[in-house]
């Protein structure tokens, strides 16, 4: 997540970005000590000498939104899950041992780190595409409350989608208490260990169509997507992993479109009002790593298509990210005619604990 004081100084040393990634791997209710505790070992070396995985961090922008660290571990990851590894996945976290081997996943990774092969100097050539299906579990509460105040079927819109897991949003279920949205059939639930008081899903309308768009998109109903997508989830964090594999069951049997292209030019082309229909833009997690240009653009196309909204045919805005203190993220909407912003919950980066406001 970036700071005002990272747009000062852009630049980062490897052992910098390393214990900043240390840090961001214990916070939230999801840690992930095993990376934290290997981010912490190679920024040891990095600030006692020259070390191989400063040389391979360099490959690749030095900066916190980059995430250097996470592209490295990244085709790290994706080879110990594609068998490209296997001593390496000797020592990584299981169910059975969720600790992993700290010891002997280090010392396998520093020989690796020397002598790297193709799979990771790949890695570091891409951005991390981190495709949270838990944010659904948050996001299922802004389309719901669209749904009660406009009481029409939804057109969903996304951008940033990555695989386009969150646009499949009314394929999971979610279980707010009182109240639910989906079927209780669905491969992925979203309980109370979710929600930490009651989450209102009444009213909530379906949605009728569904689009997104990314840079660079991942075709989540491939192997090859699938692996990708696993990769960038922390190895040690189980239920992200369960929540993954089960929301890519689920895609390979519900298609959902996703455009290559940049977000602006996407919203002034597809984001556009029909009668009978609520028409929502959603988000989560990715404005502050647009250019100014393109969130400006964006900003100034939804206050041109909102003042043209109607009550026949609304504009809503679905937003999931950092709250003013950036500790955690403000689920809100924005619903045209009229402009009205509420914060509807409190979140994780990665959706749950996800906390329901009166």
């Amino acid at each position: 997540m970036s700071t005002t004081a990272d747009a000062a100084r852009p630049e980062f040393s490897a052992a910098e970005l390393l214990r900043w990634q240390e840090a961001g791997c214990l916070l939230g209710s999801s840690p992930s000590p095993f990376y934290a505790a290997l981010f912490g070992r190679f920024a040891a070396d990095c600030e006692q000498g020259s070390a191989p995985v400063a040389d391979l961090l360099a490959r690749a922008p030095m900066t916190i939104n980059a995430a250097a660290p996470l592209r490295l571990f990244g085709g790290v990851h994706r080879g110990v899950l594609v068998a490209e590894f296997p001593e390496l996945a000797a020592t990584w976290p299981t169910t059975e041992h969720p600790a992993g081997d700290v010891d002997g996943a280090y010392d396998l990774l520093r020989t690796l780190f020397a002598s790297p092969p193709a799979s990771v100097l790949d890695a570091l050539s891409r951005d991390p595409q981190t495709n949270e299906v838990g944010r659904s579990a948050a996001l299922a509460l802004g389309l719901a409350q669209i749904g009660r105040l406009t009481r029409k079927p939804i057109r969903l819109f996304e951008i940033g989608s990555s695989a386009g897991l969150n646009l499949r949003i009314d394929s999971y279920f979610c279980d707010g208490g009182a109240t639910t949205w989906g079927s209780p059939d669905a491969a992925l639930h979203f309980g109370a260990d979710c929600y930490e008081k009651q989450a209102d899903f009444a009213g909530a309308t379906p949605i009728i169509e569904r689009r997104g768009c990314d840079i660079n998109p991942i075709d989540a109903t491939t192997d090859d997507g699938a692996a990708t997508l696993m990769s960038y989830v922390w190895p040690d964090q189980f239920a992200r992993l369960d929540r993954l594999r089960r929301a890519l069951e689920i895609a390979r049997a519900v298609p959902a479109g996703v455009d290559v292209q940049s977000a602006d030019e996407w919203v002034d082309r597809r984001v556009v009002t029909v009668p009978d229909t609520a028409t929502v833009l959603m988000h989560s997690v990715m404005w502050q790593y647009m250019p100014d240009a393109v969130q400006n653009r964006i900003t100034a196309t939804l206050a041109e298509r909102g003042a043209a909204a109607t009550d026949d045919a609304p504009l809503a805005l679905v937003s999931m990210e950092p709250g003013p203190q950036a500790i955690a993220m403000d689920l809100s909407v924005t619903l045209w005619p009229g402009g009205d912003r509420e914060v509807l919950a409190h979140c994780g980066g990665h959706g749950p604990p996800i906390e329901p406001l009166e």
